[in-house]
């Protein structure tokens, strides 16, 4: 586990924290927090790129859809990210990022699995303002 996230006391998920200047730090960080829980970040070397836009009616709807892209593209092997760049939009419907993630598929022998991460829930998520910073949680089924 790395400093930039917290694991919460949770019985059988992983409940995850993350605090920010920004809330694009947070989602930022929050992104790869569920890859650092699956493989060990210093593995992945950046050597692709993926872009991805992601949409919400809100920004807890947004953190879902984006953990959800994250999370899919890693199960499935199609791309671990090593770091993941966003920018916040307000839109009409709501909010957009537009994510810039570096980093590779996954290599069995290279990337060695940690814990398996099932889906990303709307239980227990929370973003809010705490003495200036930007604080997100969300838990993780395991």
């Amino acid at each position: 586990m790395h400093s930039f996230y917290k694991v919460l006391d949770h019985v059988s998920d992983a409940y995850i924290e993350v605090t920010g200047e920004s809330p694009e730090e947070c989602f930022e960080k929050a992104g790869l927090s569920v890859i650092d829980l699956m493989v060990d970040l210093m593995t992945i070397s950046e050597s692709e790129s993926y872009d991805f836009l992601v949409k919400g009616f809100d920004l807890e709807s947004l953190l879902y859809n984006f953990l959800e892209e994250v999370l899919v593209n890693a199960v499935t092997g199609k791309f671990l990210a090593r770091s993941i760049k966003v920018r916040l939009e307000e839109v009409a419907e709501g909010y957009l990022i537009k994510c810039k993630a570096l980093g590779e598929p996954f290599t069995y022998g290279k990337h060695s699995p940690k814990l398996e991460v099932k889906a990303v829930t709307y239980h227990l998520m929370e973003i809010k303002k705490k003495d200036g910073r930007f604080v997100f949680r969300f838990l993780l089924d395991l």
